[in-house]
């Protein structure tokens, strides 16, 4: 039955929508169809939307190369992270993909369609917000919504879809044009030393007293009054799952390669400390001591191999250590409501 659902709460627009929301193809079929692994949970319902929606994309756009980065791509990428009982696992939000520039009209276009051929539970919609925020994004970062689900008012919940083009912008520049060309055939997702980089970049200052707001955060002093933070829990527990599942190393047996990891830090001094820092810290994260023994131990050794393959790179310092931000500022990390940071 189709009727008109209610996709913005401010305008009011309307599209119409086939209820009950299912899939044209089921997400089990089209993980098994995109080569995904076996042990990706397909239940949980982030992960069931990513995965069919980008069956679908794939149907509409084949030739348009993406790649999932943020909570979905670790899943891909970790078994750790799908574990319900692995201590690392963590609830996701949003569905986050990548692609090239050029083909951010044609992603629009198809995303927008993906309603009609992939089945009602992958209606995606441009709000009057999203259209507005696109408009002024210069072609680099696109966002739309899906809906999860209807009520029976017909007002939709709306689930978030951000793309990024080209590149991830957060508090530093990661350029992700190789891994969007490589992902078709590399799991559908960035490469896992691009997406330990997209984490691993957060950084902020906060005032000294706010301090015992972040417990486990904190990286350091900032000038007088201020303290540098790291990520969030969420991130950090999926940098360690991703960690405790993959070898880190310069040989071609390695999951992680340590030359590529260090790569982008190599003539980026900023980049190179705030990634420097929240590997130090990471080793001393208070999620550790409660793993078991030897996965504690893997993660410790990956992560000290990781701060171990940054010294190897001596970027060149742009200005004073401790006394001016060497990384781009972002909305507030998570220290006190709103909650947000990388996806």
């Amino acid at each position: 039955m189709a009727v008109e659902v209610v996709v913005d709460p401010f305008t009011r627009a309307t599209v119409p929508v086939e209820l009950p929301l299912r899939f044209r193809t089921e997400p089990e079929e089209a993980r098994r169809a995109l080569g995904l692994p076996d042990y990706l949970d397909v239940s949980d319902p982030i992960v069931r939307r990513a995965v069919g929606l980008l069956h679908a994309l794939a149907a509409v756009e084949p030739s348009i190369p993406v790649a999932f980065f943020g909570g979905v791509a670790y899943r891909i990428r970790s078994p750790t992270s799908n574990g319900p009982t692995s201590g690392l696992r963590r609830n996701l939000h949003d569905i986050d993909l990548a692609c090239l520039q050029p083909d951010g009209r044609r992603m629009t276009a198809a995303l927008l369609a993906l309603g009609p051929r992939g089945g009602s539970a992958l209606t995606v919609v441009e709000t009057h917000a999203d259209h507005m925020f696109n408009a002024l994004q210069s072609g680099l970062r696109l966002r739309f919504h899906m809906i999860d689900h209807v009520d029976e008012q017909g007002r939709a919940t709306l689930g978030t879809i951000d793309v990024v083009a080209n590149e991830f912008r957060f508090c530093h520049n990661l350029d992700l044009r190789a891994d969007v060309a490589a992902a078709p055939s590399h799991a559908r997702a960035l490469s896992p030393e691009s997406l330990l980089l997209t984490k691993l970049q957060a950084i902020q200052s906060i005032p000294a007293e706010h301090g015992n707001l972040v417990p486990g955060r904190v990286l350091g002093p900032f000038g007088k009054r201020d303290l540098l933070i790291g990520p969030e829990e969420k991130d950090v527990r999926d940098v360690l799952a991703l960690l405790a599942d993959r070898t880190v190393g310069d040989n071609g047996t390695a999951d992680v390669s340590a030359d590529r990891f260090i790569a982008p830090l190599a003539n980026d001094w900023g980049f190179w400390t705030t990634v420097r820092l929240n590997l130090d810290n990471l080793g001393r994260s208070p999620l550790l001591p409660a793993l078991p023994p030897a996965v504690a131990e893997r993660i410790r050794s990956n992560v000290g191999r990781l701060r171990a393959a940054t010294d190897r790179v001596q970027p060149k310092r742009r200005f004073g250590f401790l006394q001016k931000e060497w990384w781009e500022p972002v909305e507030s990390l998570g220290t006190t409501p709103p909650p947000t940071g990388p996806p």
